[in-house]
Protein backbone atom coordinates (compact mmCIF):
# COMPACT_ATOMS: atom_id res chain seq x y z
CA UNK A 1 0.00 0.00 0.00
CA UNK A 2 2.89 2.32 0.69
CA UNK A 3 3.88 2.29 -2.98
CA UNK A 4 0.60 3.87 -4.11
CA UNK A 5 0.94 7.20 -2.27
CA UNK A 6 4.63 7.27 -3.12
CA UNK A 7 3.89 6.88 -6.84
CA UNK A 8 1.15 9.51 -6.61
CA UNK A 9 3.64 11.82 -4.94
CA UNK A 10 6.21 11.32 -7.72
CA UNK A 11 3.53 11.96 -10.38
CA UNK A 12 2.41 15.13 -8.62
CA UNK A 13 6.00 16.39 -8.33
CA UNK A 14 6.60 15.67 -12.02
CA UNK A 15 3.56 17.59 -13.19
CA UNK A 16 4.08 20.43 -10.74
CA UNK A 17 7.62 20.90 -12.09
CA UNK A 18 6.48 20.78 -15.68
CA UNK A 19 3.32 22.85 -15.31
CA UNK A 20 3.65 25.05 -12.24
CA UNK A 21 7.38 25.09 -11.39
CA UNK A 22 8.50 27.99 -13.58
CA UNK A 23 5.20 29.81 -14.17
CA UNK A 24 5.35 29.44 -17.93
CA UNK A 25 9.12 29.87 -18.12
CA UNK A 26 11.76 27.86 -19.94
CA UNK A 27 11.57 24.72 -17.84
CA UNK A 28 14.16 21.99 -17.94
CA UNK A 29 16.63 21.35 -20.76
CA UNK A 30 16.66 17.79 -22.16
CA UNK A 31 20.30 18.02 -23.28
CA UNK A 32 21.62 19.18 -19.90
CA UNK A 33 23.17 15.75 -19.42
CA UNK A 34 25.46 16.66 -22.34
CA UNK A 35 26.08 20.38 -21.77
CA UNK A 36 26.74 20.00 -18.02
CA UNK A 37 29.72 17.64 -18.43
CA UNK A 38 30.99 19.73 -21.35
CA UNK A 39 31.08 22.84 -19.16
CA UNK A 40 32.96 20.96 -16.47
CA UNK A 41 35.43 19.42 -18.91
CA UNK A 42 36.24 22.78 -20.50
CA UNK A 43 36.56 24.59 -17.18
CA UNK A 44 39.85 24.88 -15.34
CA UNK A 45 41.50 25.63 -12.03
CA UNK A 46 42.87 29.13 -11.53
CA UNK A 47 45.01 30.50 -8.70
CA UNK A 48 43.13 32.09 -5.81
CA UNK A 49 43.73 35.78 -5.27
CA UNK A 50 42.66 39.23 -6.40
CA UNK A 51 41.35 39.61 -9.95
CA UNK A 52 39.76 42.05 -12.34
CA UNK A 53 37.30 40.91 -15.01
CA UNK A 54 37.34 42.99 -18.20
CA UNK A 55 34.92 42.31 -21.05
CA UNK A 56 36.85 41.70 -24.26
CA UNK A 57 34.46 43.58 -26.59
CA UNK A 58 33.35 46.60 -24.54
CA UNK A 59 36.41 47.04 -22.31
CA UNK A 60 34.10 47.32 -19.29
CA UNK A 61 35.01 45.79 -15.96
CA UNK A 62 32.80 44.03 -13.46
CA UNK A 63 32.41 46.60 -10.72
CA UNK A 64 31.18 46.53 -7.14
CA UNK A 65 29.30 49.65 -6.07
CA UNK A 66 28.79 49.93 -2.34
CA UNK A 67 25.58 51.92 -2.77
CA UNK A 68 22.90 49.22 -2.42
CA UNK A 69 25.50 46.48 -3.01
CA UNK A 70 25.44 46.61 -6.79
CA UNK A 71 27.41 44.64 -9.37
CA UNK A 72 27.28 46.33 -12.77
CA UNK A 73 29.70 46.81 -15.68
CA UNK A 74 31.80 49.99 -15.42
CA UNK A 75 31.06 53.08 -17.44
CA UNK A 76 33.10 56.10 -18.48
CA UNK A 77 36.04 56.94 -16.22
CA UNK A 78 35.23 53.94 -14.04
CA UNK A 79 36.35 51.60 -16.83
CA UNK A 80 39.72 51.09 -15.27
CA UNK A 81 41.48 48.96 -12.67
CA UNK A 82 40.84 50.22 -9.14
CA UNK A 83 39.67 48.74 -5.87
CA UNK A 84 36.06 48.85 -7.02
CA UNK A 85 36.87 46.45 -9.86
CA UNK A 86 39.14 44.14 -7.87
CA UNK A 87 37.53 40.89 -6.71
CA UNK A 88 38.58 38.20 -4.25
CA UNK A 89 38.40 34.75 -5.86
CA UNK A 90 38.28 31.70 -3.58
CA UNK A 91 38.26 27.99 -4.37
CA UNK A 92 35.69 25.61 -2.87
CA UNK A 93 36.90 22.25 -4.04
CA UNK A 94 36.03 19.96 -6.91
CA UNK A 95 32.64 18.31 -6.56
CA UNK A 96 31.82 14.68 -7.31
CA UNK A 97 30.92 15.54 -10.91
CA UNK A 98 34.24 17.25 -11.65
CA UNK A 99 33.10 20.82 -11.09
CA UNK A 100 35.91 23.25 -10.27
CA UNK A 101 34.00 25.57 -7.97
CA UNK A 102 35.01 29.15 -7.16
CA UNK A 103 33.34 32.10 -5.47
CA UNK A 104 33.83 35.81 -6.23
CA UNK A 105 33.74 38.26 -3.30
CA UNK A 106 33.86 41.93 -2.39
CA UNK A 107 33.59 43.64 1.01
CA UNK A 108 31.27 46.60 1.36
CA UNK A 109 32.14 49.74 3.33
CA UNK A 110 31.20 48.18 6.67
CA UNK A 111 33.27 45.06 5.86
CA UNK A 112 30.37 42.69 5.21
CA UNK A 113 31.31 39.99 2.71
CA UNK A 114 29.19 39.93 -0.43
CA UNK A 115 29.36 37.26 -3.14
CA UNK A 116 28.42 37.40 -6.78
CA UNK A 117 25.35 35.16 -6.86
CA UNK A 118 22.93 33.71 -9.38
CA UNK A 119 19.41 35.17 -9.24
CA UNK A 120 16.34 33.17 -10.23
CA UNK A 121 13.56 34.87 -12.21
CA UNK A 122 10.42 32.98 -11.25
CA UNK A 123 8.41 34.75 -13.97
CA UNK A 124 10.65 33.63 -16.85
CA UNK A 125 11.74 30.39 -15.22
CA UNK A 126 15.50 30.85 -15.54
CA UNK A 127 18.57 32.32 -13.87
CA UNK A 128 18.51 35.90 -15.12
CA UNK A 129 21.27 37.88 -13.41
CA UNK A 130 24.42 38.05 -11.32
CA UNK A 131 23.69 39.88 -8.06
CA UNK A 132 25.50 40.72 -4.83
CA UNK A 133 24.19 38.68 -1.90
CA UNK A 134 25.36 37.78 1.57
CA UNK A 135 27.91 34.99 1.25
CA UNK A 136 26.72 31.46 2.00
CA UNK A 137 29.74 29.55 0.72
CA UNK A 138 32.04 31.34 3.16
CA UNK A 139 30.14 33.11 5.91
CA UNK A 140 32.91 33.56 8.49
CA UNK A 141 36.16 34.79 6.94
CA UNK A 142 36.44 38.25 5.44
CA UNK A 143 39.39 38.99 3.20
CA UNK A 144 39.88 42.60 2.22
CA UNK A 145 42.10 43.72 -0.64
CA UNK A 146 45.45 44.29 1.03
CA UNK A 147 46.85 46.77 -1.50
CA UNK A 148 45.65 49.90 -3.27
CA UNK A 149 46.21 49.46 -6.98
CA UNK A 150 45.06 53.00 -7.91
CA UNK A 151 45.81 55.29 -4.95
CA UNK A 152 43.47 58.23 -4.69
CA UNK A 153 40.94 56.97 -7.25
CA UNK A 154 37.62 56.13 -5.63
CA UNK A 155 35.45 56.01 -8.73
CA UNK A 156 33.14 58.58 -10.27
CA UNK A 157 29.88 56.66 -10.05
CA UNK A 158 26.85 58.88 -9.55
CA UNK A 159 24.37 56.97 -7.45
CA UNK A 160 21.46 58.82 -9.04
CA UNK A 161 22.33 57.93 -12.64
CA UNK A 162 21.19 55.33 -13.41
CA UNK A 163 18.93 55.28 -10.39
CA UNK A 164 17.52 51.99 -9.09
CA UNK A 165 13.78 51.71 -9.52
CA UNK A 166 11.56 52.67 -6.63
CA UNK A 167 9.57 49.82 -5.16
CA UNK A 168 6.16 49.67 -6.80
CA UNK A 169 3.12 50.05 -4.62
CA UNK A 170 1.65 46.61 -5.04
CA UNK A 171 1.66 43.39 -3.13
CA UNK A 172 4.87 41.41 -3.35
CA UNK A 173 5.29 37.81 -2.34
CA UNK A 174 6.75 37.70 1.19
CA UNK A 175 9.95 35.89 0.20
CA UNK A 176 10.84 38.67 -2.25
CA UNK A 177 10.48 41.50 0.24
CA UNK A 178 13.78 42.69 1.66
CA UNK A 179 14.36 39.61 3.80
CA UNK A 180 17.18 37.12 4.16
CA UNK A 181 16.91 33.42 3.35
CA UNK A 182 19.60 30.78 3.05
CA UNK A 183 20.27 29.83 -0.56
CA UNK A 184 21.88 26.87 -2.25
CA UNK A 185 25.65 27.14 -2.34
CA UNK A 186 25.82 26.46 -6.08
CA UNK A 187 24.16 29.86 -6.62
CA UNK A 188 27.38 31.44 -5.34
CA UNK A 189 29.77 29.17 -7.19
CA UNK A 190 31.22 29.88 -10.62
CA UNK A 191 33.19 27.95 -13.20
CA UNK A 192 35.98 29.45 -15.31
CA UNK A 193 35.43 27.92 -18.74
CA UNK A 194 38.42 28.35 -21.06
CA UNK A 195 38.05 30.32 -24.26
CA UNK A 196 40.31 27.72 -25.87
CA UNK A 197 39.65 24.30 -24.28
CA UNK A 198 42.83 22.89 -25.84
CA UNK A 199 45.04 25.17 -23.74
CA UNK A 200 45.73 25.14 -20.01
CA UNK A 201 46.19 28.71 -18.69
CA UNK A 202 49.60 29.48 -17.19
CA UNK A 203 50.08 32.25 -14.64
CA UNK A 204 53.69 33.52 -14.63
CA UNK A 205 55.35 31.86 -11.61
CA UNK A 206 52.11 30.85 -9.86
CA UNK A 207 50.56 27.39 -9.92
CA UNK A 208 47.39 26.37 -8.13
CA UNK A 209 47.42 22.97 -6.43
CA UNK A 210 43.89 21.52 -6.13
CA UNK A 211 45.17 18.82 -3.78
CA UNK A 212 46.01 21.39 -1.12
CA UNK A 213 43.82 24.26 -2.30
CA UNK A 214 46.79 26.61 -2.21
CA UNK A 215 49.01 28.49 -4.64
CA UNK A 216 52.63 27.52 -5.20
CA UNK A 217 54.86 30.44 -6.10
CA UNK A 218 58.29 29.92 -7.61
CA UNK A 219 60.56 32.84 -6.80
CA UNK A 220 59.53 36.30 -5.57
CA UNK A 221 55.89 37.35 -5.81
CA UNK A 222 55.13 39.87 -8.55
CA UNK A 223 53.91 43.06 -6.90
CA UNK A 224 50.82 44.48 -8.62
CA UNK A 225 51.30 47.72 -10.53
CA UNK A 226 48.49 49.15 -12.65
CA UNK A 227 50.58 51.74 -14.50
CA UNK A 228 53.27 49.23 -15.48
CA UNK A 229 50.62 46.56 -16.19
CA UNK A 230 52.51 44.35 -13.77
CA UNK A 231 50.58 41.28 -12.64
CA UNK A 232 50.66 37.47 -12.51
CA UNK A 233 49.00 36.84 -15.87
CA UNK A 234 45.69 37.18 -17.70
CA UNK A 235 43.50 34.78 -19.67
CA UNK A 236 40.06 34.67 -21.32
CA UNK A 237 37.17 32.83 -19.69
CA UNK A 238 33.44 32.43 -19.75
CA UNK A 239 32.08 32.99 -16.23
CA UNK A 240 29.55 30.17 -15.88
CA UNK A 241 27.06 29.83 -13.05
CA UNK A 242 27.09 26.45 -11.29
CA UNK A 243 23.36 26.77 -10.58
CA UNK A 244 20.99 24.53 -12.59
CA UNK A 245 23.93 23.16 -14.53
CA UNK A 246 22.37 19.69 -14.68
CA UNK A 247 18.81 20.49 -15.67
CA UNK A 248 18.83 23.78 -17.59
CA UNK A 249 20.80 25.61 -20.26
CA UNK A 250 24.10 26.86 -18.73
CA UNK A 251 24.14 30.60 -18.02
CA UNK A 252 27.12 32.95 -18.39
CA UNK A 253 27.70 36.51 -17.18
CA UNK A 254 26.90 39.02 -19.94
CA UNK A 255 28.11 42.68 -19.74
CA UNK A 256 24.74 44.38 -19.46
CA UNK A 257 23.41 46.16 -16.39
CA UNK A 258 19.79 45.78 -15.35
CA UNK A 259 17.62 47.67 -12.87
CA UNK A 260 14.28 46.16 -13.80
CA UNK A 261 13.61 43.23 -11.49
CA UNK A 262 11.21 44.70 -8.98
CA UNK A 263 11.25 41.95 -6.33
CA UNK A 264 14.97 42.21 -5.73
CA UNK A 265 15.51 44.13 -2.47
CA UNK A 266 15.81 47.85 -3.30
CA UNK A 267 15.88 47.00 -7.03
CA UNK A 268 19.66 47.26 -7.05
CA UNK A 269 21.80 47.18 -10.15
CA UNK A 270 22.73 43.72 -11.40
CA UNK A 271 24.55 42.21 -14.38
CA UNK A 272 22.63 40.05 -16.85
CA UNK A 273 23.14 36.34 -17.50
CA UNK A 274 22.74 34.80 -20.94
CA UNK A 275 22.79 31.29 -22.37
CA UNK A 276 26.40 30.14 -22.71
CA UNK A 277 27.63 29.65 -26.27
CA UNK A 278 31.21 28.62 -26.87
CA UNK A 279 32.87 30.93 -29.40
CA UNK A 280 30.60 33.87 -28.53
CA UNK A 281 33.05 36.69 -27.70
CA UNK A 282 30.23 38.78 -26.21
CA UNK A 283 30.45 36.46 -23.19
CA UNK A 284 34.23 36.43 -22.84
CA UNK A 285 35.97 38.11 -19.92
CA UNK A 286 39.67 38.82 -19.52
CA UNK A 287 40.64 37.71 -16.01
CA UNK A 288 43.79 39.40 -14.71
CA UNK A 289 45.43 38.01 -11.58
CA UNK A 290 46.91 41.07 -9.90
CA UNK A 291 47.99 39.28 -6.76
CA UNK A 292 47.77 35.59 -5.81
CA UNK A 293 46.81 34.78 -2.24
CA UNK A 294 45.81 31.77 -0.18
CA UNK A 295 42.56 32.14 1.73
CA UNK A 296 41.20 30.26 4.72
CA UNK A 297 37.55 29.31 4.35
CA UNK A 298 34.99 29.40 7.12
CA UNK A 299 31.47 28.06 6.97
CA UNK A 300 28.92 27.54 9.73
CA UNK A 301 25.88 25.64 8.45
CA UNK A 302 22.42 26.64 9.55
CA UNK A 303 21.17 23.83 11.86
CA UNK A 304 17.81 23.93 10.07
CA UNK A 305 19.52 22.68 6.92
CA UNK A 306 21.61 19.89 8.47
CA UNK A 307 19.75 16.56 8.52
CA UNK A 308 21.85 15.16 11.40
CA UNK A 309 20.59 17.88 13.68
CA UNK A 310 16.91 17.35 12.88
CA UNK A 311 15.04 15.46 15.60
CA UNK A 312 14.49 11.74 15.15
CA UNK A 313 10.79 12.29 14.44
CA UNK A 314 11.66 13.64 10.99
CA UNK A 315 10.56 10.34 9.41
CA UNK A 316 7.07 10.56 10.91
CA UNK A 317 6.46 14.27 10.51
CA UNK A 318 6.67 16.31 7.36
CA UNK A 319 9.92 18.24 7.28
CA UNK A 320 10.88 20.48 4.38
CA UNK A 321 14.58 19.89 4.99
CA UNK A 322 14.50 16.10 4.65
CA UNK A 323 13.67 13.91 1.69
CA UNK A 324 9.94 14.16 0.82
CA UNK A 325 10.11 10.65 -0.64
CA UNK A 326 11.33 9.24 2.67
CA UNK A 327 8.58 11.04 4.56
CA UNK A 328 5.84 9.71 2.27
CA UNK A 329 7.34 6.20 2.33
CA UNK A 330 7.33 6.09 6.13
CA UNK A 331 3.77 7.40 6.26
CA UNK A 332 2.78 4.65 3.81
CA UNK A 333 4.40 1.97 5.96
CA UNK A 334 2.68 3.37 9.05
CA UNK A 335 -0.73 3.34 7.34
CA UNK A 336 -0.17 -0.21 6.02
CA UNK A 337 0.86 -1.45 9.46
CA UNK A 338 -2.18 0.17 11.05
CA UNK A 339 -4.47 -1.39 8.44
CA UNK A 340 -2.99 -4.87 9.02
CA UNK A 341 -3.40 -4.53 12.80
CA UNK A 342 -7.00 -3.41 12.30
CA UNK A 343 -7.77 -6.47 10.10
CA UNK A 344 -6.17 -8.88 12.59
CA UNK A 345 -8.03 -7.27 15.46
CA UNK A 346 -11.36 -7.77 13.70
Amino acid sequence: MSSIPFLLFIICVFFSERVFGVEGGEGTYPLAYITGPQILENSTHIPTGFYTFRHVETGKYLQFIDFDNQVVPTDGANSTVFNGTLWTVKWHGDDEYGGKNYSIHHLNKVKYDKCISTRWDHHRGLDDAAVMWQCEVDNITRNDINFDIYPGFKGVYNESAPRPLQRRKRHLEPRYINTYESIRQDKQQWLFMRADPSETPLWSNVRFDPKTGENRINGPMIEPDREKDQHSGRHLFYLVSAAHLWNMVPRCIYPQASYEFDFTPNNTGVTALDHCFWGNTSQLWEATLWKPENFPLGYTPNPMYVDDQVVSSRFLLWNAHTSPGSTVMWWGILVAFTFIVWICHH
